[in-house]
């Protein structure tokens, strides 16, 4: 099987990126032929006239087709194509350019942009489907104007989301039931036996350094917590939160993905504290994967991930009280600890390793190919 993969990469790097190559990986070692088409936010948004450009494109752009049709040229047109993310580059004028080519469309929902025009300015839910530019204003305008093409969205032939709660969130945009699949996230199974809890060493946080993510809670919550705290990541807040006083907790910048996951598999547990309604975190489950414990937010699809005290611990959004006195748990109580870690890593096996991840994934694409030629 061709298949075509068209993404846009942010400034920050992300799960989008992990989940993107992952499954280009997992496709290629399976007998399938892949490329990518991506742009970038960084080489193409780099001064106020590129932002100002892309502003007056971001309904649809004349030059994502001409960028498409130079590539798709110079190759055979692809079995199928899978957009991973069309925002603020490619827009939905991509989507009515593989229509018109009659190539079956597979869309994967990374967030929640599909559905921004559809709440209301004061919703108090507003922000925790994910802030353009941490600002509810540029949001609210964005929005409206990017989504003016959306009705090309009915082009496409399958989307593909992590969770109930974000099939039942996407669901707000109007789209048939009949085309939205749940497949969760994957990471390759690590077949080795994982550190107890009490081996390991420290705390970890591997995210973006941003508002959203809970970094500033997560930085009142570790004033008395007798353990160091080791920050992975990079974002806007990144430069603030480094001046915080604290001698335990430690910002690294970003590093390379495969150094931060031995940092996970070397840590006692990972402090995952978001505060918007996170879709598929890739670090949740590199942490199920190593056997470390998880404590994170009870918000959006962790509360679908995390069953509390059995496969990870939860903690109220935004309470660093309460997320200070489930790390001060986990560290009086290891035995039960590792039990939780063992959980985490039956149900990685069963529902995030590869192999089934592949078989619901090619199945997906299998069963579009096939309705689209009916």
């Amino acid at each position: 099987m061709k298949i075509l993969q068209v993404h846009n990469e942010y400034i920050y790097r992300g799960g989008e990126e992990t989940v993107l190559e992952a499954e280009k990986e997992l496709l290629t070692r399976n007998g399938h032929a892949v490329y990518q088409i991506i742009r970038s936010n960084k080489v193409e948004i780099k001064n106020l006239f590129d932002v100002f450009r892309t502003l007056s494109q971001i309904a649809y752009s004349k030059k994502s087709l001409n960028i498409l049709e130079e590539k798709i040229n110079q190759r055979d047109l692809p079995d199928i194509v899978h957009i991973h993310n069309i925002f603020p580059l490619w827009t939905y004028s991509i989507i009515d350019y593989f229509n018109k080519k009659n190539i079956p469309i597979v869309m994967t929902l990374h967030n929640y942009r599909l559905i921004w025009d559809t709440i209301s300015f004061f919703d108090k839910e507003f922000s925790k489907f994910g802030l353009f530019k941490n600002s509810r204003i540029l949001t609210y305008i964005v929005s409206r104007i990017f989504n003016k093409k959306k009705k090309l969205i009915k082009n496409v032939d399958k989307f593909i989301t992590f969770t109930n709660f974000t099939r039942n969130k996407i669901l707000r945009s109007g789209l048939s039931k009949s085309k939205i699949e749940i497949k969760p996230n994957f990471l390759v199974n690590k077949f080795k036996k994982n550190k107890p809890f009490s081996k390991k060493e420290n705390a970890i946080y591997a995210s973006r350094i941003s508002k959203e993510k809970g970094v500033i809670t997560l930085l009142q919550a570790w004033g008395d917590i007798d353990l160091k705290l080791n920050v992975y990541g990079d974002g806007p807040l990144f430069k603030f939160c480094k001046t915080n006083q604290n001698q335990n907790i430690n910002f690294h910048g970003n590093k390379k993905r495969e150094y931060v996951n031995k940092k996970i598999s070397n840590s006692k547990m990972l402090i995952f504290p978001s505060e918007w309604y996170e879709c598929m975190p890739m670090t949740i489950l590199e942490a199920f994967n190593e056997g470390t414990l998880v404590i994170a937010s009870n918000i959006g699809s962790i509360s679908n991930i995390i069953k509390n005290f059995h496969n990870g611990i939860l903690f109220e959004p935004g309470n660093s009280n309460d997320l200070n006195k489930k790390v001060k748990w986990a560290l009086k109580n290891p035995i039960q600890c590792n039990k939780i870690a063992d959980n985490a890593k039956k149900i990685f096996l069963a529902k995030y390793s590869e192999n089934v991840n592949y078989k619901s994934l090619i199945s997906i694409y299998r069963n579009t190919i096939k309705q689209k030629k009916l």
